[in-house]
């Protein structure tokens, strides 16, 4: 019988130069749906992991491309679908699954970074509030 190897999880590297921080604002937290990335950070640090095809399609009026979202301390992936907005920035629409399960404040810091092995964005909290 083969074995199979075992690809774990990319965890956070803080000295990763690609890595996304976004200080969450009033409009990514509470009820919120969306949460923003400026487009420079999603040019800079996701595209160069994606398909020329892929960055061109999301890059066109309307078009939208489904990202997984791996929360690397509960694991758990959500699918969300990221679109380019008329301002040029992305938002990623579906927010709320994730905010549900987490108490993320407005302030509180997210990292993200792309995971190639398993062709997602991983991400984590670095903000602990305490009570």
């Amino acid at each position: 019988m083969a074995k199979s190897k075992l690809c774990r999880d990319t965890p956070f590297d803080p000295k990763n130069k690609m890595n996304i921080l976004i200080k969450l604002k009033e409009s990514d937290t509470g009820s919120s749906n969306t949460i923003t990335m400026s487009k420079e950070l999603v040019e800079a640090k996701i595209f160069p992991w994606w398909s020329t095809h892929r960055c061109a399609k999301l890059s066109r009026h309307k078009s939208v491309e489904m990202v997984d979202l791996f929360e690397y301390d509960s694991k758990i992936t959500t699918t969300l679908t990221m679109k380019k907005e008329e301002d040029g920035d992305f938002k990623f629409y579906g927010w709320s699954s994730i905010l549900e399960k987490r108490n993320f404040k407005t302030d509180h810091i997210i990292a993200f970074w792309w995971d190639d092995y398993h062709d997602r964005l991983n991400f984590k909290s670095l903000f602990v509030a305490y009570l």
